[in-house]
């Protein structure tokens, strides 16, 4: 595979993609930008679709003639940008059959967590985006990547219908380099500059669900101890909660918690986070401690301080530059079950102007309805999103939520620092379970999940009987959660279906939770 270039896979593509398949080749294949990868090798990249530029038409065949000798030699197009190792007196003609090819703007993975590129760079050699790269998609004067890259897709390789912004692909490919037209970063000249870049032209292409444990066997391993790693994954998260069981619970659900079944405006599965009520008497770095704990668990995350400054001048929402026809990203153009993590505690009054105002608005619709609506300058155009968010915040938050739960430290948790190292170090001591716990919140709600008759006739039941009881304060939304509830409590034990047990569990935990944030008033 080390000697193919385009033109020997057009001649033997059958060949080829059965080499290429055979269990361990894919791994195999040098990633983009290693030491062993020139122009016309086969490369490998993951990366996350920023943007889809519009298909183009490319002669599907070319000719090249010796004006000396009068040779002529006939080349396949594809899988070429440009005609490469055209000598002196060659003359190319151009076929008149058009084929076409869409073409995908990629860029390393955002918010990948330092642990997960660590498997990454040892498993698969994957191209993620480092710290520098991480703060540099923030600032608005930053927002071409050095590490972007044009993947060109081929409809009879891949059904591009499938394609979607945000998603994660695995491309294996020719690298090859194009000529594209970008803005000026001269914001009073509204020009456009040609600017060189790398291209891979995709033989193969993967959409990735996650990025860990896409082995089945595996997968089934953690479902059947899904009842141990959950009992020592609460553990973990009361430690860091300072004592705070009930807490842990809402945490462990959030972690796990994934959509399903999405229909129009209907979210099913969506578990917005608040954890309120954070002492002002604790360590002012307690919600960066408990964010590094989550980076430490979860694939991919971004910790974002809520504050008038951050809100007012953020490039929060991706939009469309017409000068360059391009997407340019924002903070929240993130892939699926990136966790959001959102940091009220340091909030101070002030004004917000309408950036801020825009901004505060995205984060409200990705909360509430999980779509985030993209700027095409004369027009918004809606994006799904499946990205949990958590709100710390001293008093309610200011933004939306589905849930909220007041936090109670225990007295003897009161040295914060000492209690989350405690936390780290007991992980980093247990290496076995940790890559348990990670997988587990990774997979554990992607199992099926089924509702008996008999179950759903107890929860009719019950829910007009609370209807009766008190018909003010209990609607449609407190059956929604309920359920929600139960269903995670049952996934998280490794159970794929309700049970009256489960429910009176579910019952309980939100009466609890009532309770709780009753006898606190913020």
């Amino acid at each position: 595979m080390d000697t193919w270039t385009a033109d020997i896979w057009n001649e033997n593509e059958g060949e080829c993609k059965k080499t290429l398949n055979e269990p361990g080749n894919w791994e195999k294949i040098p990633v983009l930008f290693n030491d062993k990868t020139t122009l016309g090798s086969l490369v490998r990249f993951k990366g996350m679709i920023q943007d889809m530029l519009n298909p183009e038409y490319y002669s599907s065949s070319f000719t090249i003639i010796n004006a000396e000798n009068e040779e002529v030699a006939s080349r396949r197009a594809k899988y070429h940008s440009s005609t490469q190792n055209i000598q002196p007196g060659e003359e190319v003609v151009f076929g008149n059959a058009l084929m076409e090819r869409q073409i995908i703007a990629c860029i390393p993975i955002p918010g990948l967590n330092e642990w997960a590129k660590e498997i990454a760079n040892a498993n698969h050699n994957v191209e993620v985006e480092d710290n520098t790269s991480k703060r540099i998609r923030l600032d608005p004067a930053c927002q071409k990547y050095s590490k972007e890259i044009f993947i060109f897709v081929y409809p009879e390789d891949f059904d591009t219908n499938e394609l979607k912004v945000n998603q994660i692909v695995e491309v294996v490919g020719f690298l090859d380099r194009r000529t594209i037209q970008e803005d000026n970063e001269n914001l009073h000249e509204q020009s456009s500059i040609a600017k060189e870049t790398h291209c891979i032209h995709a033989v193969q292409l993967k959409l990735l669900k996650t990025l860990i444990s896409e082995n089945e066997e595996s997968n089934n391993l953690i479902w059947n101890e899904a009842s141990n790693i959950h009992a020592e994954l609460k553990l973990v998260l009361t430690q860091a909660l300072l004592g705070d069981s009930l807490v842990a619970d809402y945490l462990l659900f959030y972690l796990i918690s994934t959509t399903y079944n999405r229909q129009h405006n209907l979210v099913p599965g969506k578990f917005s986070l608040n954890i309120r009520g954070i002492p002002e008497s604790i360590d002012k770095n307690y919600t960066k401690h408990l964010y590094s704990l989550i980076s430490y668990l979860v694939v991919k995350s971004e910790y974002l301080p809520i504050q008038i400054h951050t809100l007012n001048n953020m490039d929060m929402i991706p939009r469309k530059c017409y000068t360059s026809n391009r997407l340019l990203n924002g903070l929240l153009q993130l892939s699926d079950r990136t966790h959001l993590v959102l940091d009220e505690t340091d909030l101070q009054p002030g004004n917000l102007d309408s950036k801020g105002m825009q901004n505060f608005e995205a984060l409200k619709n990705i909360i509430s309805n999980q779509q985030m609506k993209y700027d095409f300058t004369y027009y918004g155009m809606d994006y799904e999103t499946q990205i949990p968010v958590l709100t710390l915040s001293i008093g309610k938050s200011i933004l939306p939520y589905d849930i909220d739960i007041v936090l109670k430290p225990d007295p003897s948790c009161s040295n914060v620092e000492e209690t989350m190292n405690s936390v780290h170090g007991y992980l980093k001591s247990q290496l076995h379970l940790l890559d348990k716990l990670r997988k587990y919140i990774a997979i554990i709600s992607t199992f099926p999940f089924n509702y008996d008759e008999d179950i759903l006739k107890v929860i009719e039941h019950d829910y007009v009987e609370m209807r009766k009881a008190d018909p003010k304060n209990v609607s449609g939304d407190d059956l929604h959660r309920f359920m929600m509830i139960s269903r995670l409590i049952a996934l998280s034990s490794g159970k794929n279906e309700f049970n009256k047990e489960i429910w009176e569990s579910g019952k309980s935990l939100e009466n609890q939770r009532n309770l709780r944030n009753k006898e606190t008033i913020h």
